[in-house]
């Protein structure tokens, strides 16, 4: 063999280092959420993360693909918190304050807007890939909600309805007024004013 060719086969990273495969998610999840899908190239993510761009196709056969796996991952981690948090010794109410003050101070976009603009670059497939990660969060909160419907801590409200009224409500810690500035100027404030919402309706206490 030709010393100078380089045999084909999984791109090496050097020992101690974080997988090349966890570098270039954890690389192309902020640059797609910042920059739009259509505006990264998987060039910038090579660069971005200092490897060949045939590295990253070794692992990624398409821009849609890594999109794929780091929205996957990035719920998959979301869930993992989530239930973390739910998993506390205090009421319900702390809890969903606790997760959704955490929530909007790490991730700074509106997830459900950006899934639904994916529908027009990615398969049914990887569509359904993204959306079973999300329903995985979802029946963390579901469970919790009926656990709590059961106990009297809440009304005897329909557990599936409330847990994705709450993620709806969750986004909009995310709104920003017609000069873009945000609507809630402090996570805190947004946990506060979303809690509330979901705990007492158009019917806030006196």
């Amino acid at each position: 063999m030709d010393k100078k060719t380089k045999p084909l086969g999984r791109p090496r990273a050097a020992q101690g280092e974080m997988p090349l495969t966890q570098k270039i998610i954890l690389t192309a999840i902020p640059m797609f959420l910042s920059r739009g899908y259509e505006s990264v190239s998987m060039d910038d993510i090579a660069k971005e993360c200092q490897v060949t761009k045939a590295s990253v196709y070794y692992y990624y056969p398409s821009k849609s693909d890594l999109l794929t796996a780091s929205m996957v991952q990035l719920m998959d981690n979301v869930r993992k918190v989530t239930l973390m948090r739910l998993n506390q010794p205090t009421s319900l109410r702390d809890r969903l304050l606790d997760i959704t003050e955490a929530h909007l101070k790490a991730i700074d976009f509106d997830l459900h807007s950006f899934m639904r603009k994916m529908e027009a670059v990615l398969s049914e497939e990887q569509m359904n890939m993204m959306r079973k990660s999300e329903q995985g969060i979802l029946d963390a909160l579901e469970h919790e909600f009926s656990k709590a419907a059961a106990s009297g801590e809440i009304g005897p409200v329909d557990p599936r309805f409330i847990a994705r009224a709450y993620t709806s409500l969750l986004m909009m810690g995310h709104a920003r007024d017609g000069d873009g500035k945000k609507l809630f100027p402090q996570e805190s404030l947004a946990a506060t004013k979303i809690i509330d919402i979901l705990w007492h309706g158009l019917f806030p206490p006196t």
